[in-house]
């Protein structure tokens, strides 16, 4: 792997920044650290998209931008073939699901009953139950989270928007984020449960959002600016995504019906996030549709970008830079 890699040696900072963001690896640093970092995300090991562990026909990934009011998540699926697909002919993901929950007024399990074969939960077991931030009140929301919304999906990969204790430059722990921290931490803990009782046995991803945004955003536009500013930006890849027909497809109705156009569960998602009426609808929320999809997304590029450098050696650095910094 080293003397494959021999060409790293030669690089500027910003060349090695720029394969760093690419990757989806930390991207600062000495330029040793930043070698250091590449060389560790072209491991093979490393390859987390293809380390496929079930025996399905294609890649299912649920990407979760975390919340309780405001979770959101998509389902992307890819071929079998995808890991293999030459770097100059990636494939496209189709969005097969997209849509944001409110979990503290989701209707859960008191006691919680999963049916191992169907994954499906008895609808004798569910009673409503009025918004608390209990801890058991909270493993029970994880709980049938995961059990009747996301794993029906049969997901090979779930991505988890991994949570920071305080906004940028605050001193102050927020409460809300603590709730939100604990919900994160109790997803984990129920999927590893669910994983060593036989009734998951995919691969549990954590995503630095921090990553995600260099990856999308031009690095020029991310100094010094704001999270709401960030925010905006990434509600306009997403959009111009959803309105171009760029990076994914829409899932068709059926093979009759042209690419773009949407089943009628997600037609609503999609008409919300480009209309002034769907944005009244929603509160406004859209930056965690947004940030699910990208998450998602780029997940998918990274592992692609590695490949093409295995593949390419120095000729991907020209490729690579013009996508971070074009």
């Amino acid at each position: 792997m080293a003397a494959r890699l021999s060409w790293l040696e030669k690089l500027k900072q910003k060349n090695l920044q720029a394969i760093c963001r690419a990757i989806g690896v930390n991207s600062t640093g000495t330029k040793a650290t930043l070698r250091e970092n590449i060389h560790h995300g072209l491991n093979p090991d490393a390859f987390t998209a293809q380390r496929k562990t079930n025996k399905q026909d294609a890649y299912s990934i649920i990407s979760i931008d975390m919340g309780i009011r405001n979770l959101a998540y998509c389902h992307l699926s890819l071929p079998d073939s995808w890991p293999d697909a030459p770097s100059p002919e990636p494939q496209i993901p189709t969005l097969k699901a997209w849509s944001r929950i409110d979990v503290s007024t989701q209707t859960h399990l008191t006691p919680p009953s999963l049916n191992p074969k169907t994954r499906q939960l008895s609808e004798d077991h569910l009673e409503k139950k009025s918004e608390s931030f209990d801890p058991p009140t909270y493993a029970a929301h994880a709980y049938n989270l995961l059990t009747k919304t996301i794993l029906p999906h049969e997901p090979t990969h779930i991505l988890i928007e991994r949570q920071r204790y305080r906004s940028i430059r605050s001193t102050a722990v927020q409460e809300w984020t603590l709730r939100v921290n604990m919900f994160e931490a109790m997803l984990y803990s129920t999927l590893h449960t669910l994983s060593q009782r036989g009734h998951y046995n995919g691969l549990v991803v954590p995503m630095s959002p921090n990553k995600v945004s260099r990856y999308w955003l031009p690095y020029d536009q991310r100094a010094a600016r704001s999270d709401k500013h960030t925010k905006r930006q990434k509600m306009e890849v997403a959009r111009d995504m959803v309105t171009n027909g760029w990076g994914v497809h829409f899932e068709s109705q059926d093979p009759g019906v042209p690419m773009g156009t949407v089943p009628e569960k997600m037609s609503r998602t999609k008409k919300d996030f480009l209309t002034k009426s769907g944005k009244a609808r929603m509160g406004g929320k859209f930056d965690d549709l947004a940030d699910s999809l990208l998450q998602g997304l780029a997940f998918v590029k990274w592992d692609e970008n590695k490949r093409a450098a295995l593949e390419k050696g120095e000729a991907v650095l020209q490729d690579l830079m013009s996508k971070q910094e074009g």
